[in-house]
C-alpha cells in the first residue's frame, strides 16, 4: 500500500522555530526550506508527498501545483484555505492509500480520522525529519566511499573469475 503524506506547510513553519524565525525575516526562504527538507524525507522514506500553502501573500487569484523534486507543491486560490483544500483531497482519495496528514487544525484532523487517514502532529514530523536527517548522516559515514571506477565493475563474475585465476598465477 502507498503512504501519502500530506502536509499543511504554514502549520510546519510556524511549528518549527528554525522556519518560523526564518519566515519572520522572509518568508519566501521559510517556503524553500520547508521544500528542500521535506523532499529529503520523502525521499528517504519512499512516500509520495504533497505540501500545501494557502494562497497567503499571493497576487495570483489562481491554484498553482508544481512538482519541486519529489513533492507536489501546492499554493491555493485566493480565498481557499490550505486545511479545505486538503478535506477535499483526502475525502477524494482511493482507499489504497495510507493518507497521513500533518495538520494543527483540530476539525480537520477529526475529518482525516473519520475517513480512514491517520494525523500527524506538526512537532512530531518536525521531529522526525531530524532524525531521519540525522540517521541518513550517519548511514552514510558508515558506508565506504569508493574511489572511482575499476574495469571490475564492467565484469561479469565469470570474467571477474578468469581474471582473478590469471593475476594468481602469475
Amino acid at each position: 500500500m502507498k503512504t501519502l503524506l500530506i502536509v499543511d506547510g504554514y502549520n510546519v513553519i510556524h511549528g518549527s522555530e528554525d522556519l518560523k524565525r526564518l519566515s519572520d525575516i522572509q518568508l519566501e526562504e521559510a517556503r524553500e526550506k520547508l521544500i528542500e527538507d521535506l523532499n529529503g524525507y520523502a525521499g528517504f522514506k519512499g512516500w509520495e508527498t504533497i505540501l500545501v500553502f494557502d494562497a497567503y501573500r499571493h497576487k495570483s487569484l489562481d491554484k498553482r501545483e508544481e512538482i519541486r523534486g519529489q513533492i507536489k507543491v501546492v499554493f491555493t486560490e485566493k480565498n481557499k484555505t490550505a486545511d479545505t483544500y486538503i478535506e477535499k483531497l483526502v475525502f477524494g482519495l482511493p482507499k489504497a492509500y495510507t493518507v497521513l496528514v500533518v495538520t494543527s487544525d483540530y476539525t480537520l484532523q477529526r475529518m482525516v480520522l473519520a475517513s480512514g487517514g491517520e494525523r500527524i502532529p506538526t512537532r512530531e514530523l518536525i521531529e522526525d525529519m531530524k532524525l531521519t536527517l540525522k540517521k541518513f548522516r550517519e548511514e552514510k559515514k558508515k558506508a565506504p566511499e569508493k574511489q572511482g571506477v575499476t574495469l571490475t565493475d564492467f565484469m561479469d563474475e565469470k570474467t571477474l573469475k578468469q581474471f582473478r585465476a590469471m593475476r594468481i598465477k602469475e
